[in-house]
């Protein structure tokens, strides 16, 4: 049977939760390998340049090619852990960002398909958000994937417009969801009070809401040298965390409404003791067949 809300069916799909602790693990033992691999290859150009360095400042310096081959080895293996490094970290960085879309996209729908449920079942209309609908509607904006791919390249090209667009994308993935989950709010304690007025019970507490964060402070620390380092781990525990939290209250709220959809679609379901007749009579008096659809039917059940 067709759910009245297929974005339920959705959650598993795009409400992904993201382990920041599997996620700074691998950093930090890729930084430890680029650490120790840098500091092994520069140990051994250290100490053949000392041994050789008398001929080397008279001009009689020679390589010998199957050190260059051993040392060749190591820049290589150096190459591939910067490389690994880059790929977990925008790896990460677009599971971040893919997520918040299909997210936000996911519940944009479910919302409509719950109002227009409600109306159709019940006969009440839910209204918008009653706060800002501009600053709403910013904030669930789709995010570019161009502009995802834009962050690459000038990170790797201008350092500085990468960071810059570092803190953009961060204060998106941070903003978004406080904003978004405040609209979601008042729109299930809407949906609480009209299935409450039915005699259904929905509870829409958030145990653990979004909080809103200071991204004036978020940002100053990001661009205080020494102190952004430090800083931008937590602003990436922030990402995680926020999001899954998120997701967990999600969780309890599209349980509670998978439940009841479920038993409303029983409900609704005629009784086994009902004639033939009776059903047909119940269709289209509740208009789900033509008068012409009646009547060839009824016929059909009295030859």
């Amino acid at each position: 049977m067709t759910s009245p809300v297929p974005e339920l069916n959705q959650r598993r799909k795009t409400d992904k939760y993201l382990s920041f602790g599997v996620y700074i693990i691998i950093i930090l033992v890729l930084i430890g390998l680029l650490l120790a691999v840098a500091t092994f290859i520069s140990k051994q150009w250290g100490w053949y340049f000392l041994r050789e360095g008398r001929n080397y400042f008279n001009y009689r310096f020679s390589f010998p090619f199957g050190y260059f081959l051993y040392l060749s080895g190591w820049i290589l293996t150096l190459l591939i852990t910067i490389l690994l490094l880059s790929i977990v970290f925008w790896w990460y960085q677009w599971q971040l960002y893919k997520r918040r879309n299909e997210h936000i996209e996911r519940i944009k729908s479910l919302k409509k398909s719950l109002s227009r449920w409600i109306k159709e079942k019940y006969n009440i209309e839910l209204h918008p958000w009653t706060g800002s609908e501009i600053q709403l509607s910013l904030r669930e904006q789709k995010r570019s994937t161009g502009f995802f791919l834009l962050w690459i390249i000038l990170s790797y090209i201008f350092n500085v417009v990468g960071f810059a667009l570092t803190i953009v994308s961060w204060y998106w993935l941070t903003i978004d969801y406080y904003v978004h989950e405040q609209g979601e709010i008042q729109f299930f304690h809407q949906v609480s009070r009209a299935l409450g007025e039915k005699g259904i019970s929905f509870n829409a507490t958030v145990s653990r809401p979004v909080p809103p964060r200071n991204m004036v402070l978020y940002i100053i620390l990001m661009i205080i040298p020494g102190v952004n380092l430090g800083w931008a781990v937590w602003w990436s525990y922030i990402l995680f965390k926020d999001p899954n939290n998120h997701f967990k209250t999600h969780e309890f709220w599209e349980e509670q409404l998978e439940r009841i959809i479920a038993a409303e679609s029983i409900h609704k379901a005629p009784p086994s003791s009902q004639s033939p007749l009776e059903i047909l009579k119940r269709r289209y008096a509740q208009g789900e067949i033509t008068r012409e659809e009646f009547q060839r039917m009824k016929e059909d059940l009295e030859k």
